[in-house]
């Protein structure tokens, strides 16, 4: 019969069972009920590829259609590349080993570089369709297991390419993509996708430990006795972590409103009614495993409290995804280090998890807690050649800095 790749507009066009049998059980942010929530709660343009045998999906992959570069910095090849936060790397790479003199005319060439080529990738770029989860910030190929992975990757990326022939997609790319996938690596170069190191992000094994006790004895002698005066600190302070397992709206609310405080200060869009029906979709979601808590003084209850965290799990990894704290109501308590990492790791390693996914960001925070990166990489493709020559050379320069810049952060060279 063969194989041939169908296009869909909509999680809603896609049937659950189907589309989480080609799903990883671990990987929460690629599932149905993830891509179906953020879909109807952002609305966001999905587009599913599904490669199809008979009546049956071997391989698929998602989709984002990005129309405007501003809307979102995480989602787009522009702010991928050209970002403040890219910049702001790239810049620090470039003083390395440097001169201030030396350092300044680099950071200036640096920065009409980035003028230059962001604006003609604005204009050469979009709309564009990026390979990633929405929130979810992961990327990659969906197969069955027993299949020729490598044979259904290259059918997927061509009927990718043929979609944007035919819809007038200029630029194609994976932004988020982490593992060692060496069939979607070859196959993306194969099918001219330029590769660059995207960031890091950080798992805590929690494997070997059997108690909180166990894991701070993990860390270095420094580390171990700050991190035990920062959970006296928050006992002292009259603070405790509660899981609320039917949050009511006012809770959510709350939840809500501690998540845009913390959207605004990286400097990101927010849209608080947005994420009042992520929080409630999410908590409705079991195959998810969601599980909220929140930080509050002794004394008080319901959606009083000062800080919250959303968390997923899956096949024994436990997602931290959402959070927010209000400084004033948890003042010095280190309410952020005890909920999102000590509580946690009482969480894992009473509940049986084996690993907890801290993602991208912080990463000091989390190195000092014992996290290991891995790399996550990007890759990027222009339909048209002439555009494909023009960002070789960008992307091929950011990538070099990069590595620099993290590559030695746990103590390797990334490669």
């Amino acid at each position: 019969m063969g194989t041939e790749v169908a296009v869909v507009r909509s999680t809603a066009e896609v049937d659950r069972e189907e589309w989480d049998a080609l799903v990883p059980r671990a990987q929460v942010y690629l599932s149905h009920d993830w891509l179906r929530a953020v879909e109807e709660c952002f609305g966001f343009e999905l587009v599913l590829f599904l490669l199809r045998d008979g009546e049956r999906a071997v391989a698929a992959v998602q989709g984002l259609l990005v129309r405007d570069p501003d809307a979102f910095p995480y989602h787009d090849p522009t702010g991928a590349l050209f970002g403040d936060y890219e910049i702001d790397h790239l810049t620090r790479a470039l003083a390395r080993d440097r001169s201030p003199q030396e350092s300044a005319e680099a950071a200036a060439l640096l920065a009409a570089v980035v003028r230059t080529e962001a604006g003609h990738t604005r204009a050469a770029g979009y709309p564009a369709l990026v390979m990633t989860s929405p929130y979810g910030y992961a990327s990659g190929v969906l197969t069955l297991p027993g299949i020729d992975r490598r044979a259904a990757i290259g059918e997927l990326l061509a009927g990718v390419q043929e979609f944007c022939r035919d819809e007038a997609i200029p630029s194609q790319s994976f932004l988020w993509e982490s593992g060692a996938d060496g069939d979607l690596h070859r196959a993306l170069a194969d099918h001219g996708y330029l590769e660059f190191l995207s960031d890091l992000e950080y798992d805590l094994d929690t494997g070997p430990c059997t108690s909180l006790e166990e894991y701070l004895g993990t860390l270095e002698r420094k580390r171990r006795n700050v991190a035990r005066a920062e959970i006296r600190k928050f006992a002292e302070g009259g603070m405790r972590v509660e899981r609320i397992t039917d949050p009511d709206p006012a809770v959510i609310a709350r939840c809500a409103e501690l998540s845009e405080g913390q959207q605004k200060k990286y400097g990101l869009p927010v849209d608080r009614a947005s994420m009042e029906r992520l929080f409630t979709a999410l908590l409705g979601a079991p195959r998810l495993s969601p599980a909220l808590y929140v930080v509050h003084r002794e004394e008080t209850a319901g959606a009083d409290f000062g800080g919250f965290l959303l968390c997923l799990e899956a096949d024994g990894v436990l997602h931290p995804k959402f959070l927010g704290f209000d400084d004033a109501a948890v003042g010095a308590t280190y309410s952020y280090f005890n909920l999102v990492f000590y509580h946690l790791v009482e969480l894992a390693v009473g509940g049986g998890s084996h690993r907890i996914a801290y993602g991208m960001g912080s990463a000091d925070a989390k190195r000092l807690r014992g996290c290991r990166p891995t790399a996550v990489r990007g890759w990027i493709r222009f339909s048209s050649p002439a555009a494909q020559r023009r960002i070789e050379p960008y992307v091929a320069v950011f990538d070099c800095l990069k590595k620099q810049l993290l590559g030695n952060q746990d103590g390797r060279v990334l490669r």
